[in-house]
């Protein structure tokens, strides 16, 4: 229940499931461009050229990297399933969903682990979650989705 919020009586908040490989080569990548970008800052000459390609890999990144792995959640409420990671939301009717299933599908995803969900919405979409209490996320979406087909 830590990484369950209830947001009211019709919403709920699920973190994403965060896998510890993932985590070392996420804060790692950021790391790295830090370094670097500071050795090539300060290393040899200075052109105002380096600080238009490299402070956008120094700092912009790692902070757009960072803000993903920090909001990435997943909130029902009674109408909607809302997926939202970083800057970006999707926002999926629930009479649209059809179908969920397990999966440990590597797509890029508002995913953070491989234990995931996909997601199957509307007729041809799908997307790939990974809340953290997945048994409650699915009880709940099942719920809310009388109609949603759970294949294993």
């Amino acid at each position: 229940m830590k990484n369950l919020l209830f947001l009211g009586v019709d919403k709920m908040k699920f973190q994403s499931r965060k896998d510890w490989w993932l985590t070392f080569i996420l804060w790692g990548s950021m790391l790295l461009l830090i370094g670097i970008g500071g050795f090539t800052l300060f290393a040899g000459e200075f052109h105002l050229s380096k600080i238009f390609v490299v402070f956008p890999l120094m700092i912009v990144f790692p902070i757009f990297m960072l803000w993903m792995w920090l909001t990435t959640f997943y909130v029902i409420d009674d109408s909607h399933l809302l997926i939202r990671y970083g800057p970006f939301k999707k926002n999926i009717p629930l009479s649209a969903i059809v179908s969920v299933k397990n999966t440990t599908n590597p797509s890029s995803s508002p995913a953070l682990s491989l234990q995931r969900l996909e997601i199957a919405y509307n007729r041809y979409d799908s997307v790939l979650v990974s809340p953290q209490n997945r048994d409650q996320f699915l009880e709940l979406l099942s719920k809310r989705c009388p109609n949603v087909k759970l294949m294993s």
